[in-house]
């Protein structure tokens, strides 16, 4: 009678699952967010009926800290960070097995980054996307692939070991590759067990309609941005401007090989707080050895920018942070005046992708600097410590990871053995838009959105160019008095016998206009130096110096990775006498482009030589 139910109950299921094949099925999120990194977005599974927090997404096995972890990695009286995440998964609760295959598995869920770890066993039990336990729970997959770690950690430049926070949630296996196989026993030949991938064996259930996905995991950072994960499809509107599709280069363990082409820094709307617009040629800056590219991972599991230390050191020269060679990462001068003009306003930095298919065809994705002022926690530092997460000791292992996909959509077809890359929106962005993604499908469409309106009113542009100029009524003021003294000195050609009272009045006229004159350029030359740090020359001498280019991360480290400090910028103006052979200069553009003549009440005469003899002095 039970098996009758039952099966009648799944009968009645199937009209239901299959009217919702179109629709893309969402992983949740957690409302958790973990360090000590970050902060991160992280999502939530079931296993074996326990609620899990796992970072998402590589490929194959699944990783899980066991109920072995904490014991086995921390000191007596020290917290265990993932047990405090959830991130922990208990054989002892849960309802699975061992299936007792001969492959072992890999001591830990990514080679981007150095581990170190004894011991992991491979796992099934069953999983589902809900909360659900029951036989009809939402998403559900029995004999999930899983590989649990009782000890791996991450090991730094300096040599220690520091623990997880959470797993890392596998999206399965290309191409089209719904289980992973595995002898039983060498005795066995033949005799094999599966275990289950996510969105193969989901396309199998029908429960999603192909064997894809698309995530943006947004930030945690003070400017928010929500996290999506589609399985089966993708929000159309998490992916803004051109799309980029890669392939999944074989043995089809990793998304390998984004061929990134340069790396900028750019200021895309508003003043600049650098001495330029943009800076291209970091990339390969200081390294003959990168050529026209190079070919990147792009890895959810890692949090860090990997790539070659002089491309981090360039980046890092024109931004203030100083290198931590135990941490091999960049720590934020917090006490410079360029930290907060730099996060605050909309300065990028900016990733150039070029199309492997069409070599004239580029994609760019910008990661604003607001998004790149993460904060390191324990165990990592005693304090909380802003940071650049540019991995300056990544070891060849190049990628781009939750650092970068804060701001770039990311998708796969697996079937097809396809990845997809593009410019993922800010905070504003609009409402879901959920498209399933064909199952023979080599490409996606992106949406039209525009992506800087995406981050209208979370960032700060400084003034433009145009507006370093004095105020209006300044600027009225400054143009009158140019054209009143051209024109005095014009009506000086000629000779005569002059009118005291018009002398006098001219006299002051230009008096006055020549101190309104200089006040004027005073002022735009002050307001230039104290905001934008420009310096003033005349006749090729500097009257007031430029503060400095920024050089921060380019200063030699020394043995703990300090660095001495670039030179300051002065707080007040530096001011030097004008040459006396110096008779020639010109004021700034923006003041004489809007001159005009004044009108004078008086004719103005050259007073006479022999004027003081008239008057019998």
């Amino acid at each position: 009678m039970k098996r009758l139910m039952g099966t009648v109950a799944g009968l009645a299921t199937l009209p239901w699952i299959r009217s919702q094949e179109s629709v893309p099925r969402a992983v949740r999120w957690s409302d958790k967010t973990l360090g000590p990194d970050g902060l991160w977005n992280v999502a939530e599974v079931t296993l074996g009926g326990q609620q899990v927090t796992v970072y998402p997404g590589k490929m194959w096995e699944s990783f899980f800290p066991s109920e072995n972890y904490c014991g086995n990695t921390t000191a007596a009286g020290q917290p265990c960070y993932a047990e405090q995440a959830g991130a922990i998964y208990s054989k002892l609760k849960g309802t699975g097995r061992d299936p007792r295959v001969v492959l072992g598995p890999p001591k830990f869920y990514t080679d981007d980054l150095v581990s170190d770890g004894t011991t992991a066993q491979r796992y099934v039990d069953v999983f589902s996307l809900g909360e659900d336990t029951s036989q009809w729970a939402y998403g559900k997959i029995d004999d999930f692939a899983m590989v649990l770690m009782d000890d791996a950690q991450i090991q730094y430049p300096n040599r220690r070991l520091y623990p997880m926070f959470a797993g890392c949630l596998s999206f399965g296996a290309a191409p089209g590759i719904v289980n992973d196989s595995f002898l039983v026993t060498l005795e066995t030949v033949g005799v094999a067990v599966n275990t289950s991938l996510l969105v193969g064996t989901l396309f199998t259930n029908h429960f999603i309609e192909s064997q894809t996905f698309g995530m943006h995991i947004g930030s945690a950072t003070d400017k928010k941005v929500a996290p999506s994960l589609m399985l089966g499809g993708y929000d159309k509107n998490r992916a803004v401007d051109d799309m980029l599709a890669l392939p999944i280069p074989y043995p089809y363990h990793e998304f390998l090989d984004a061929p990134l082409e340069d790396i900028s820094i750019d200021v895309v709307k508003g003043g600049s707080p650098f001495p330029w617009d943009s800076k291209a040629g970091l990339l390969a800056a200081g390294n003959s050895s990168i050529r026209n590219r190079l070919g990147v991972a792009i890895d959810p599991c890692l949090p860090y920018l990997n790539l070659p230390k002089s491309t981090c050191d360039a980046i890092a020269a024109e931004i203030p942070v100083k290198y931590d060679g135990g941490l091999g990462l960049y720590l934020w001068d917090t006490a410079s005046p360029d930290y907060s003009r730099i996060i605050q306003t909309p300065s990028v930095l900016t990733f150039h992708f070029m199309d492997p298919y069409n070599n004239t065809r580029r994609v760019n994705i910008s990661v604003p600097f607001s998004h790149l002022n993460l904060t390191l926690d324990a165990p990592l530092v005693d304090r909380p410590t802003p940071y650049f997460p540019c991995n300056a000791e990544s070891y060849g292992n190049y990628a781009l990871g939750r650092a970068f996909l804060q701001d770039a959509f990311f998708g796969a077809n697996l079937k097809t053995a396809v990845y997809f890359i593009s410019q993922a929106p800010g905070p504003n962005f609009n409402n879901e838009n959920l498209v399933t993604i064909d199952g023979e499908s080599r490409n996606i469409e992106p949406s039209n959105n525009d992506w800087k309106t995406s981050w209208e009113g979370y960032w700060t542009p400084l003034p433009g160019k145009e507006a370093v100029t004095p105020d209006n009524s300044t600027s009225t003021t400054t143009s009158t008095s140019t054209a009143t003294s051209t024109s005095t000195t014009t009506s000086t050609s000629g000779e005569g016998s002059g009118n005291p009272a018009g002398t006098i009045a001219g006299a002051t006229v230009g008096g006055i206009a020549g101190a309104a004159l200089l006040g004027s350029f005073v002022f735009f030359v002050n307001r230039r130096h104290q905001k934008y740090g420009k310096g003033v020359s005349i006749c090729g001498m500097p009257i007031i110096k430029a503060r400095p280019a920024a050089s921060y991360g380019a200063n030699p480290a020394g043995p703990g990775g300090e660095k001495p400090p670039a030179e300051p910028w002065p707080t007040q103006p530096h001011i030097q006498e004008l040459p006396p052979e110096c008779i020639v200069w010109q004021l700034p553009a923006n003041i004489t482009d809007r001159a005009a003549e004044m009108e004078t009440p008086y004719v103005v005469y050259e007073m006479p030589a022999d004027y003081p003899r008239r008057n019998g002095n």
